[in-house]
């Protein structure tokens, strides 16, 4: 560089007598310099930038690697806490009875459900096996996105894998957490139908948590008390109340009513994003 500068202000001293101005001269060749610094310095920074994307994506291009990562993390299944080799003894230890198959069977169905049933705007639904609860909860997002004029969609769902992650017991009350890892193209639109939340072109990745309860079913007896023969063993008549100890007509002592079932009370994503509605 010192080199280039001492020769344009040698040729200059010769230009000068011509009555080219000695400064302008100066000045031209400092910009020259410049400009080849910052050209050459340019070149070095996107070389460096290539040799760093070649080496973290195998590409040139730094946002296409990044583009092609987005979309390699789109297509690959969340990872999950599975704890079901832990807790199932236990589980089938409080409760012979229970076939995991089958309620893991369940719980997808139950996800499916409550997707599709938000999806279409209608909590009806919804798997049958599902508490008051989550059926509340759902006609709650149903009701928010109708007053935000959002629509929900879910497509192409595809549930990769659902284990046990954990199993609590209350004295009577039993919970069981359902894991499962879900991938669907999920996104959100406004009235117009462009899209708010999500990408109807990137698979989104989550895992959604279904929790699986054991509960007095009060619903049971509420809706069904002939078909289940709650009456008094002495004179007949209808027993109103699970906690009922005597006949209220004849003051016969009678048994506890004790009916219990499992039913599937929530459903959550495990996300940090907060959805717009």
């Amino acid at each position: 560089m010192n080199f280039i500068v001492s020769a344009f202000l040698a040729k200059s001293a010769a230009v000068s007598s011509g009555g080219v101005p000695v400064g302008l001269i100066v000045t031209l060749v400092i910009i020259a310099a410049l400009v080849i610094a910052i050209a050459v310095a340019v070149y070095k920074i996107k070389r460096g930038i290539r040799q760093i994307s070649r080496t973290m994506f195998g590409t040139d291009s730094f946002a296409q690697g990044i583009n092609n990562q987005k979309m390699e993390m789109s297509e690959t299944p969340r990872s999950l806490q599975a704890m079901t080799s832990l807790c199932l003894p236990r589980i089938q230890r409080d409760f012979p009875e229970f076939d995991y198959e089958d309620y893991k069977q369940k719980a997808e169905t139950v996800l499916r459900s409550y997707m599709n049933s938000i999806e279409e705007k209608n909590p009806e639904l919804l798997y049958s096996e599902c508490s008051t609860a989550l059926k509340d909860n759902v006609k709650g997002i149903i009701a928010d996105l109708s007053n935000r004029g959002y629509a929900q969609s879910y497509d192409d769902i595809v549930i990769h894998r659902t284990e046990i992650s954990r199993y609590t017991k209350d004295g009577a009350t039993a919970r069981i957490l359902f894991v499962s890892s879900v991938g669907s193209y999920t996104y959100t639109t406004d009235s117009s139908g462009g899209v708010v939340y999500g990408s109807r072109d990137m698979k989104t990745q989550s895992v959604y948590e279904t929790e699986l309860v054991y509960i007095q079913n009060v619903d049971m007896v509420a809706n069904g008390s002939e078909g289940l023969g709650l009456n008094c063993p002495n004179c007949g008549a209808p027993i109103k109340n699970l906690g009922q100890k005597f006949c209220e007509y004849c003051g016969t002592g009678i048994t506890e009513i004790n009916i219990r079932a499992w039913k599937f009370s929530s459903v959550r994503e495990q996300t940090t994003t907060t959805r717009p509605y």
